[in-house]
């Protein structure tokens, strides 16, 4: 059903196409972030093709805790006004690109990388000197269509397999995110992984860290609903923080690793970075990953570095993902090694997307995508 759906796609798009549209006289809807707490749906002009670049119509973009902070306390790579949506998938119906057609399923990775500076030959495309991102300083895909310049089709698009729906491969740079923390802080076979957070990455994390060969996953929440719907990520215990059971984590990490600690902490959501005491949680050679940001007044903490010192532990940083980290995380979906339908538990439109960004704010659920535009 779903390669019938589409191939008659494909036919609509090049027929399209193929009537040389008028790009002047057409307009497309769009959520547009004016200013912070200013987030509008209208009608703007339809984008040109760029050279070397595509013009994809869009099929899935969803819905990121990031473009929650955007709207209301702005970012520090967003530029004014801008069309968000950064997690996005779409049918090529203009290429301008030697490596794609009309008709292509693609999915976008939202960096945009010179390729040139020492970061991009370093194969860390997502510190380039010059970065630019998909919707925080390019327009993205909470529109009907969006251009994809040549700098992202050198390295960051991707043909979607049949068999892939747009809706999973719109979850490959979420995962990509994950697996950029993970590599950072080596997660490897044997590993007893601990993850702060059920949400849509926390979950995410825990699928993946079994995949990088993790022998026991712990995942803590304080969200019922979210506890109950972690099930799927089969991690081998899902420990209630609910009123801040601090304790309780270190008593059940003792009972889990038989006193040694985990090996890796993930922190995939931001309070966890300064609300428990990491390092008591940790195996000697431990690796801590700070994954998620923190608001500015609470960015600064304070750490005992003889703990560090003694015990070789090592705290690194996660911002994003590279372009190759992008294309290995579409392949573990389509693979059926990392099943990621299950997290997407709500559907708006574009005329939605205030609904779909409290839904998301509120953490009602898991992952929102917008698929009717």
């Amino acid at each position: 059903m779903q390669n019938e759906h589409y191939h008659a796609l494909s036919h609509r798009v090049t027929d399209s196409c193929e009537s040389k549209i008028d790009f002047e006289e057409h307009v497309m809807k769009a959520a547009i972030l004016k200013a912070p707490e200013r987030l509008v749906v209208e009608e703007v002009p339809m984008p040109r093709c760029p050279q070397g670049g595509l013009l994809v119509r869009t099929q899935v973009c969803s819905i990121c805790s990031t473009d929650v902070k955007m709207l209301h306390h702005g970012h520090r790579d967003l530029v004014y006004p801008r069309i968000l949506g950064h997690e996005v998938t779409g049918v090529v119906v203009e290429s301008r690109a030697k490596d794609f057609k009309v008709g292509d399923r693609v999915q976008v990775a939202p960096g945009l990388s010179c390729g040139k500076c020492v970061s991009c030959l370093r194969g860390a495309d997502n510190q380039c000197d010059h970065i630019g991102i998909i919707g925080f300083t390019h327009d993205g895909g909470l529109a009907e269509f969006i251009t994809i310049p040549p700098q992202s089709v050198r390295s960051g698009v991707n043909i979607i397999p049949d068999e892939l729906s747009f809706e999973e491969a719109a979850l490959t740079e979420p995962l990509a995110c994950c697996l950029n923390g993970q590599e950072l802080s080596g997660v490897t076979y044997g590993d007893t992984v601990l993850i702060f957070g059920a949400g849509p990455i926390g979950c995410l994390h825990a699928m993946l860290a079994r995949a990088m060969g993790a022998t026991k996953v712990l995942i803590t929440e304080c969200l019922q609903t979210r506890i109950k719907m972690a099930g799927p990520t089969k991690a081998d215990r899902i420990i209630n923080v609910c009123n801040g059971a601090g304790g309780t984590i270190r008593k059940i990490v003792e009972e889990e690793t038989e006193g040694r600690g985990v090996d890796v902490i993930l922190l995939a959501c931001p309070e966890s970075t300064t609300a428990y005491p990491l390092l008591e949680l940790l195996a000697p050679r431990g690796r801590i990953c700070l994954f998620s940001g923190l608001p500015p007044e609470n960015a600064l903490i304070h750490l005992n570095a003889n703990s560090i010192h003694y015990r070789d532990v090592s705290i690194v940083g996660a911002y994003g993902c590279t372009a190759a980290q992008n294309s290995v995380a579409l392949k573990l979906i389509a693979s059926g090694e990392m099943k990621v339908d299950w997290l997407i538990t709500k559907r708006f439109s574009l005329d939605q997307i205030h609904e779909g960004i409290k839904y998301t704010a509120q953490r009602e659920g898991l992952k929102a995508v917008v698929t009717e535009f």
